[in-house]
């Protein structure tokens, strides 16, 4: 799609801002979430996937659900280079 260069009104009290995925995320996260949201997500939740959807990437390391395995003697992700 297309960048937005504004984002709507958002109850996050720190507020946001607009992003693309694909220049923050390597090509299989960003692949990932687009299948999630447009295939998954909108199938169990109709009716949310719209021009006007936020999704919010608020992460921090200790809320994080996801477990990411590190290479041994490094910090790079295993099997996501780069991360």
């Amino acid at each position: 799609g297309i960048p937005s260069v504004s984002a709507p009104e958002s109850s996050y009290r720190l507020g946001v801002r607009p992003a693309a995925c694909h220049d923050i995320y390597p090509p299989q996260i960003t692949g990932a979430l687009r299948d999630a949201v447009t295939t998954r997500f909108e199938r169990t939740m109709p009716g949310f996937l719209c021009s006007e959807a936020l999704l919010h990437g608020v992460e921090t390391r200790t809320s994080s659900p996801v477990r990411v395995p590190r290479r041994p003697g490094g910090m790079e992700a295993e099997g996501a280079r780069g991360l």
